[in-house]
């Protein structure tokens, strides 16, 4: 009886145990189902596809360049003995103006020769005439009907005489020549870029004294984007060289000091593609850079790098809109009939700002302008500004008192989300 007390309080607790579980596993709460949340209606904002005129602005970059530009070289020998003080390194100057002095004694003295010869050989020639005029009547009063003969009449002396009064004079003018080119003038109106001689330096012909470059325009080259050829009228020349199009304004713009604008055109094109780039290059001036007009701007320096706007084509209906608006480069959002659209897109050209739609949009549409996510494609929107639609709402359930049964949840259109626009 004792082994058998011993074995039953166990057996009692394994059967109570086994119970409990029992009814624990089949009496346990069941969630209640209840129907999907309708989704969330978003509010955006959304401008309407209107197709107007667009004026396309191309941008590029180039350095400053002279478009006349020359190094003054010496023509004779000779000692510096003044030197202007325009010729100092970014000087500017006048045409006509004298630059650089010569020491011309010694070719004063070869003028002063020059003319003796000159005065001789004229003097030779007036002897050699008038033994002419003597043979002529001693031939005429001896042989009264007969032609003089041409050593008779000291043709050949005559000939010689007239060639060396040429020569004599040759040498004056060239003597005159000289003296002159000891002044080094201005050849036209511009700035100077180095001095490269000082007073008491001996030059000889064709040493360079100084690099100067004209100030009436300068010009910049600027790079065209290959996509950016088909929107603005190049400024090509025929065979005959004739200008086939307008030319094209241009608006420079620096900061190297502070910001500065300057007013260009585009003059030409080149005729070859930039091997390293693959670009087309165009030829941008400026006119008057250094006049009047822009006394008030801090001189232009050679090699000075601009920012270039290029008026393009005027395209007279066009859509276009904000680049913030299309995502990865490739489609845009749109309500259609109260859902959010995905809408892919083509871009024809586009800029920092602005991208012109050549397929995907139409008048009318409706563009989204508030930042989504891919996730909103689909969803209902609202439009920022319009009365929302009425939602009818579900009948309530009650219980046999009329009170809400214990766990049903209202019944609303849900909760709105409204995007901010950037």
């Amino acid at each position: 009886m004792k082994p058998m007390r011993r074995y039953l309080l166990p057996i009692i607790l394994i059967i109570i145990t086994a119970a409990g579980f029992w009814y624990i596993n089949n009496n346990a709460p069941q969630p209640k189902k209840r129907p999907p949340p309708r989704p969330a209606s978003l509010t955006v904002n959304v401008i309407e596809i209107t197709p107007k005129p667009f004026q396309i602005t191309l941008t590029s970059f180039g350095q400053v360049s002279a478009k006349s530009n020359t190094t003054i070289a010496s023509q004779i020998n000779g000692r510096v003995v003044k030197i202007s003080s325009r010729l100092n390194n970014g000087a500017f100057f006048k045409q006509g103006e004298l630059l650089i002095t010569l020491d011309n004694r010694d070719y004063q003295n070869k003028i002063n020769t020059a003319k003796a010869s000159l005065t001789q050989a004229q003097q030779e020639l007036k002897l050699e005439q008038a033994q002419v005029d003597q043979a002529k009547a001693d031939w005429k009063r001896l042989n009264k009907n007969t032609a003089i003969p041409p050593l008779v009449s000291r043709t050949p002396q005559v000939v010689s005489a007239k060639a060396k009064v040429s020569a004599a004079h040759a040498n004056f003018n060239q003597a005159i020549l000289d003296f002159e080119r000891t002044k080094i003038i201005a050849p036209f109106t511009g700035r100077v870029l180095s001095k490269d001689v000082n007073i008491g330096d001996y030059v000889t012909a064709n040493s360079p004294l100084a690099s100067i470059f004209s100030t009436r325009e300068l010009q910049v080259r600027l790079s065209l984007k290959n996509s950016d050829l088909a929107f603005i009228e190049l400024p090509e020349v025929n065979i005959n060289n004739q200008q086939s199009s307008s030319l094209a304004a241009v608006e420079f713009a620096a900061n190297l000091i502070e910001p500065q604008t300057w007013r260009g055109q585009l003059v030409r094109t080149e005729a070859n593609i930039d091997e390293l780039s693959q670009q087309l290059f165009v030829i941008a001036q400026i006119d008057d850079p250094f006049s009047q007009a822009n006394s008030d701007k801090h001189p232009l320096k050679i090699g000075q790098y601009l920012t270039a706007k290029i008026s393009g084509k005027q395209l007279p209906d066009a859509i276009s809109i904000d680049i913030k608006n299309i995502y990865q480069g490739q489609f845009v959002y749109v309500v259609k009939e109260g859902i959010i659209h995905r809408q892919s897109i083509t871009i024809l050209w586009q800029d920092d700002n602005m991208a012109l739609i050549g397929a995907g949009l139409k008048r009318s549409d409706l563009l989204i302008t508030t930042l989504l996510s891919q996730d909103d494609e689909g969803n209902p929107v609202q439009i920022e500004g319009e009365q929302a639609p009425s939602v009818p709402g579900k009948p309530k359930k009650r219980g046999k008192k009329g009170k809400k049964r214990p766990g049903a949840a209202n019944n609303n259109s849900g909760t709105e989300r409204a995007h901010k626009p950037n």
